[in-house]
């Protein structure tokens, strides 16, 4: 009885700022927004016909994985580089972690400001003699990349840190007894680190690959509402826009489902542990 009380204050929180938003989010989503009826799937009947909406889904399906595969790709790169005794190695730690100790906004404006049609690369372009290149010109597979670039830029240090600390608990015997018996770097490599941080990859793609689903602020700042939809954005777009509550919340609902079915694999590995 006495644990109970104590969980009361978390229970009441979790209820007030978790359960009744989710909750009215989905009230509104199942409600007619012109006669008021619930349930009601006429929220979902316009997304359905929304040409942005069906972009904004398969954007939010791509791009999640573009930008976690630069992620895993630099993180494991980084974290290898930076397990070895290099000289300034704790200087180098920090700048790899420097994007993502800085305000989401503050590394989103200044990569905006580096990469608009009169930002900071085409100025050193200009200075080369090299033509101007609009990378967040909106709808172009140029603004995509440069949408999950600058997230996987932002996020790699959350898989760097992990891959790091697996590789520091990895047992050193193992490497030296393979280093004995001639195998090669690239050898030891394949053979012997990547199957022992298996375990840790697989757990920074579950992670990332699940919090990538969620973005918002890379696309919006970078490109605004329609340059990369994703749901967020066009559930934003919706609320701010057009004030229509219910296709926002119907949109949220489907990120919400996207959201879930991505976290099967996490409580899947939970329930195995």
């Amino acid at each position: 009885m006495r644990a109970w009380l104590l969980a009361v204050p978390l229970l009441v929180y979790l209820a007030v700022f978790l359960v009744y938003p989710m909750g009215e989010a989905v009230r509104l989503a199942f409600t007619d927004s012109v006669s008021g009826s619930f349930p009601s799937l006429a929220s979902f009947r316009i997304l359905a016909d929304d040409r942005l909406f069906r972009d904004a889904l398969v954007v939010n399906l791509l791009l999640p994985m573009v930008a976690v595969a630069l992620e895993v790709v630099a993180g494991l790169g980084l974290a290898l580089l930076l397990a070895e005794r290099l000289p300034a190695r704790r200087l180098l730690r920090a700048a790899v972690l420097l994007p993502f100790a800085l305000p989401e906004i503050v590394f989103l404006t200044i990569l905006r400001n580096v990469l608009t049609p009169r930002g900071y690369l085409n100025g050193a372009f200009a200075m080369v003699g090299v033509a101007p290149v609009d990378l967040l010109s909106p709808g172009t597979a140029s603004s995509f990349v440069s949408v999950a670039f600058v997230d996987a830029w932002r996020t790699t240090p959350v898989v760097f840190l992990i891959l790091l600390g697996a590789l520091a608990a990895l047992p050193a015997e193992i490497g030296q007894a393979a280093r004995v018996d001639g195998a090669s770097s690239w050898r030891r490599f394949w053979h012997v680190t990547l199957p022992l941080l298996r375990p840790a990859l697989v757990a920074a793609i579950l992670l990332r690959g699940l919090d990538a689903l969620r973005l918002f602020a890379a696309p919006l700042v970078l490109t605004g509402v329609e340059g990369v939809p994703v749901l967020s954005t066009y559930a934003y777009h919706q609320w701010s826009d057009y004030g229509d509550d219910g296709a926002a919340a119907a949109a949220s609902v489907v990120l919400a489902l996207l959201c879930l079915l991505a976290s099967a694999p996490l409580l899947r590995r939970r329930v195995t542990a």
